[in-house]
């Protein structure tokens, strides 16, 4: 997907007068990529409504992260031997997205203002 400097970067060019064949060719796209975002004359991005394959496992996911200690390889194999039709990816985004075994990042900002002191002064040195 393009990002949205892309778009802009190709709506200025257009105005511009500079072909769509250029454009693809200098930004390193698809001419049918540089269609699109002319046709939509729009810098944002579209957004994506996917629905995930994992969803209707949600209850049997955390069980089966319980049981597994956490262990997503295995949750995997019990899901796809319950009959479960998705990849390791789908599951494994799937929990990332919804926070099941995995702690929200920390800034660093933080980490530093907790360990206060003479390690503050370090870290920022």
């Amino acid at each position: 997907m393009l990002s949205q400097a892309q778009r802009t970067t190709i709506l200025e060019l257009n105005a511009q007068h500079v072909s769509k064949r250029e454009i693809a060719r200098v930004l390193g796209v698809s001419r049918v990529a540089v269609r699109k975002v002319l046709r939509s004359n729009s810098t944002t991005l579209p957004e994506l409504h996917r629905t995930e394959k994992a969803e209707p496992y949600r209850q049997q996911i955390l069980e089966l992260f319980d049981k597994c200690q956490g262990n997503l390889v295995r949750v995997h194999e019990e899901l796809v031997a319950a009959g479960a039709e998705m990849s390791y990816a789908a599951l494994t985004s799937f929990c990332r997205r919804h926070g099941i075994g995995y702690a929200p990042p920390t800034p660093a900002a933080s980490m530093i203002l907790r360990l206060g002191g003479d390690a503050a002064r370090h870290v920022s040195a």
